[in-house]
């Protein structure tokens, strides 16, 4: 009897068969598939051939992993922002992942501020003064400043510097769990994703080592408050980490500092003198989600290649938004922001990690608003939590191989609130403990 969607004798042909069931609708998102051990008893094949088909299908964003238990399902589409849902009233959002609206800075008299914009395109480009702004902060990080491009935000840069610098087909080695946009991204540029496991620190050494040294051509990083993790590059994982950068001097290093001048600690990952790199500094996280605007550095050859396709493209980065990035960033009062803010976000995130921890719950979260709850069942612990009226975001968008976990965002959460979630987080765990074993 034909089998509902597997088919074929090679890995080509089962991947193909199992693709196409999922465009065809016959399998379902989030359906769980037949495991690898099943699949090659049904059609008869070795389990390495149902294994590189799955393989296949997973590096292209079709399949996941089913937690823990070595399974796959057929992943959700679209973005986790185009699945981000509005609750409602009595819902405490700890889901979305929004800083603070309290601390980022009023647009208001910067926009009265800013003067008229460019009369034509010959005046359009780069604005002078922002550009050196920007630069002279950077400089002040210790970052090579010598070749900046503006850009429309982070994954701007990361679309283009790729596309510059790394050919379909090859790997990324992208943090796990991570980004989901950058995942889908990398993805749709026909590159192959490696996850690195991470620890509070980062990627471990030797995880990056076994990665390049299996042809990985590119890595992404996030230096500083990872998205989900919360992991912070420090210093001697810093120095580890480019020890063995050094040992391959090719690959492609991206470092997106999101956080930038929200972050409590000095910048410790730094590109050096590599000979391909690309750091991002969006301004979104300090400024407002919705000024689309980053400032890229790097190597001479990546930025001239990024600039090259911006003027095929849109040409410039608008003069307004750029205008406007200048006046806010150099505000004494934007400073003040930012001073408070990372006060109260730190304050938020300590709260509620010393009550997990007090009820014996682990939780990794070491800097920025992202908190990774490890759990055994993403789904049910989030359900339970909603029915408690609190709304967190299930692990899975942002997993490739690493175990289930929820991520909780601390931004808009009160001190004096922590107490009472850290006691529905410990009973809805355990409770979920309890009713899988």
């Amino acid at each position: 009897m034909r089998h509902r969607y597997l088919c074929g004798a090679s890995a080509v042909k089962i991947a193909e068969a199992v693709e196409g069931a999922i465009r065809e609708g016959k399998l379902a998102e989030g359906e769980r598939i037949e495991s690898v051990r099943a699949a090659a008893e049904l059609l008869g094949v070795n389990r390495n051939t149902v294994a590189r088909a799955y393989q296949s299908l997973r590096d292209r964003g079709l399949l996941v992993a089913s937690g823990g238990r070595g399974g796959m399902h057929v992943a959700r589409t679209g973005t986790l922002e185009a699945r981000a849902t509005r609750f409602p009233a009595g819902i405490c959002d700890l889901a979305s992942g929004n800083v603070d609206p309290g601390f980022l800075p009023d647009i208001t008299p910067a926009l009265q501020s800013i003067g008229r914009p460019p009369s034509g395109y010959d005046d359009a480009g780069d604005d002078p003064a922002f550009l050196a702004f920007a630069r002279a902060r950077l400089a002040e990080e210790g970052l090579d400043v010598r070749h900046p491009c503006l850009v429309s935000g982070a994954l701007d840069a990361v679309e283009r510097a790729m596309r510059a610098q790394v050919r379909p087909g090859a790997t990324v080695l992208v943090e796990d769990p991570g980004y989901p946009p950058l995942f889908d991204l990398l993805r749709s540029l026909g590159l192959r994703l490696r996850p690195l496991a991470l620890d509070d620190g980062g990627p471990s050494a030797d995880a990056l080592e076994q990665g390049l040294a299996a042809g990985a051509q590119a890595v992404v990083l996030t230096p500083r408050a990872q998205n989900p993790f919360g992991c912070d590059i420090g210093r001697r994982r810093a120095r580890e980490l480019g020890d063995v950068l050094e040992r391959y001097p090719d690959a492609f290093l991206v470092l997106d500092d999101h956080w930038g001048p929200l972050a409590q600690g000095p910048l410790e990952m730094k590109p050096g003198g590599r000979r391909r790199w690309l750091f991002v500094r969006s301004v979104s996280k300090f400024l407002g989600p919705d000024l689309r605007l980053a400032v890229a550095l790097g190597d001479d050859v990546t930025i001239g290649r990024m600039k090259r396709q911006l003027g095929l493209g849109p040409r410039w980065v608008s003069g307004i938004l750029q205008r406007l990035a200048h006046a806010l960033w150099e505000s004494g009062g934007t400073d003040r922001l930012l001073d408070a803010a990372r006060r109260r976000y730190s304050e938020r995130r300590n709260a509620l990690v010393e009550a997990l921890v007090r009820r014996n719950i682990v939780v990794h979260g070491r800097s920025g608003i992202h908190l990774w709850l490890p759990v055994r069942s993403e789904a049910d612990v989030a359900q339970a939590l909603l029915a408690r009226g609190w709304a967190v975001q299930p692990g899975e968008p942002f997993r490739l191989a690493a175990g289930p976990g929820i991520r909780l965002s601390i931004g808009m959460l009160d001190e004096d609130r922590a107490e009472a979630l850290a006691q529905d987080i410990a009973e809805c765990v355990r409770h979920t403990r309890a009713r899988i074993a």
